[in-house]
């Protein structure tokens, strides 16, 4: 069976951090909902040549992405260069999946060694 494969490049669209923006100072805006939400935003002190960061999160209660076997999720990170294309970037993206699952199961693979989990 292939794996299900989700592309969630709307993922900010659908949770509308674009709207977020605080008019008066274009600023982002926490935010927070009972499956989606913006709780935590770092903003630029003046101290140094930094970014906004922020925390998100979004949970599949009412709408689950179903597998039966495999499932694949690939995160592209973008930012914009002048003119409205897009810039690669090399931000810290950090993720974290549940899922449900019957029992009883196979055993667990045996995951790597620290050193072959690094990523380079």
């Amino acid at each position: 069976m292939r794996a299900h494969r989700v592309d969630y490049q709307w993922l900010a669209h659908v949770w509308s951090i674009e709207k977020t923006l605080e008019l008066r100072t274009k600023q982002y805006q926490e935010f927070s909902t009972a499956y989606a939400g913006m709780p935590h935003v770092v903003r630029p002190d003046g101290a140094y040549q930094a970014n906004t960061r922020f925390s998100l999160y979004r949970w599949h209660i009412m709408d689950p992405v179903r597998f039966r076997q495999d499932l694949a999720v690939t995160m592209q990170d973008l930012g914009w260069r002048a003119g409205g294309r897009y810039l690669p970037a090399q931000d810290d993206i950090a993720s974290t999946a549940f899922w449900y699952q019957s029992e009883p199961h196979a055993d667990f693979p045996k995951l790597p060694a620290r050193d072959q989990l690094e990523i380079i």
